[in-house]
């Protein structure tokens, strides 16, 4: 793809008006890290986004409210009680890449190997499109196909509200590389809820081994009211295994996949557990 000309609005109203007027040649840039992977001879109008602001962490209420523009080197540096996404960001790639991309261009578009989208689903996280006005997606939603289904000419993402982890929840997070600065084979990340000693609520999701990352409904349905325990997370993990349809890549079988996740599975559960455990009621 080639780029042919080149806009730098300053405001998210002039630009949408600019999207809007470019119609199917506008290309929006947010970090403009994946250019790479978008072939063809095309030509665009890039619109770049790093002007309009919305590249903030911000606490609101039960959430952070995290601008779409904010890169990944700053998820990486913020710190405040109830915030995870900082272990998220810590395994991104490399310190250049994580001070170029943002987290909304990590999830506008949804490559089998992008980090984020995992963990917001494990958190229960909202993603904010502003169009003619802002309509919030459950990230169970957002993902569920491309992303781009959700959005009409000039709609952009502006901010992402993910929860704060209160007590008595823990978060899990793993991402599976050949090396360390590669693309994932296998991410996953868990959510749990804990009264006494009984898990009252989970989330568990997983990227990179499926088509789009997506929850895993039958684990969570077969954790929900067990008494938790690492013997009661591995009978879980065993049972529903085959409810998903674990897809290998770059040389790695189906089956190796399966098997990369039945072990860090269990990891990121028995993680969640243990980060819960101590402000259990």
């Amino acid at each position: 793809m080639k780029i042919n000309s080149y806009h730098r609005p300053t405001t998210l109203e002039e630009a949408q008006r600019i999207l809007r007027e470019l119609g199917a040649n506008g290309l929006p840039l947010a970090g403009a890290t994946s250019h790479a992977f978008m072939k063809g001879p095309e030509e665009k109008a890039a619109v770049d986004l790093a002007w309009i602001g919305y590249d903030r962490i911000e606490r609101g209420g039960s959430a952070f409210v995290i601008g779409a523009n904010t890169r990944v080197a700053d998820l990486q540096a913020y710190h405040a009680p109830g915030w995870v996404l900082d272990r998220v960001a810590l395994r991104f790639v490399s310190q250049p890449i994580r001070g170029m991309t943002t987290i909304g261009g990590n999830v506008a578009r949804v490559f089998p190997w992008n980090d984020f989208p995992v963990a917001l689903l494990a958190l229960g996280a909202e993603l904010v499109i502003a169009g003619d006005q802002k309509v919030a997606h459950a990230a169970e939603t957002y993902f569920k196909g491309q992303p781009a289904r959700l959005y009409q000419p000039g709609d952009l993402l502006v901010e992402i509200h993910v929860p704060v982890l209160a007590p008595g929840c823990g978060f899990g997070y793993h991402k599976e590389t050949v090396v360390n600065m590669d693309f994932s084979l296998l991410t996953l990340a868990a959510w749990m809820k804990l009264e006494k000693r009984t898990i009252a609520a989970v989330r568990v999701a997983a990227g990179a081994g499926l088509p789009l990352p997506a929850r895993l409904t039958a684990l969570e349905g077969a954790l929900v009211g067990q008494t938790v325990s690492t013997e009661t997370i591995q009978a879980a993990v065993a049972g529903q295994l085959d409810a998903v349809k674990w897809k290998g890549g770059d040389g790695f079988s189906d089956a190796y996949i399966r098997q990369l996740a039945k072990a860090h599975l269990e990891d990121v559960l028995i993680e969640a557990w243990q980060g819960a455990k101590g402000g259990a009621a």
